[in-house]
C-alpha cells in the first residue's frame, strides 16, 4: 500500500504541475482543501476512489495511468483519447 500511495502522490503532483494548477486551484476544482491536496502529494494520504475518478476526468487520463509507476518525472502523460486509440484502429 505504501508503494501505491507513493505512485499516486507523484502522479497527482505531475498532472497538477503540467496543467498549471496550484494546489489551491486543484482543491477548489475537487471541492477539497489545499491541505488535503498537499497531503495527497506528500503521500500522507490517498484520495478515495470517487476523488480519484474526479482527478482522472479533470486531467483527461485513465485511472490506470494514475495508479501506474512512471520511471521519471518526465514520463509522458497518456490521455484517455490516446489510451483508446489502438482499440479504435482495430475497428477500422
Amino acid at each position: 500500500m505504501e508503494e501505491l500511495r507513493r505512485i499516486i502522490s507523484a502522479n497527482i503532483q505531475r498532472l497538477r504541475l503540467r496543467s498549471g494548477y496550484t494546489q489551491q486551484e486543484l482543491a477548489e476544482e475537487l471541492n477539497y482543501t489545499d491541505k488535503a491536496v498537499s497531503k495527497w502529494e506528500r503521500g500522507e494520504s490517498v484520495p478515495d476512489v470517487s476523488v480519484l475518478l474526479k482527478i482522472v476526468r479533470l486531467f483527461g487520463v485513465t485511472l490506470d495511468y494514475l495508479v501506474t509507476d512512471h520511471d521519471s518525472a518526465e514520463a509522458e502523460v497518456v490521455t484517455v483519447e490516446e489510451a483508446r486509440e489502438p482499440a479504435h484502429e482495430e475497428l477500422r
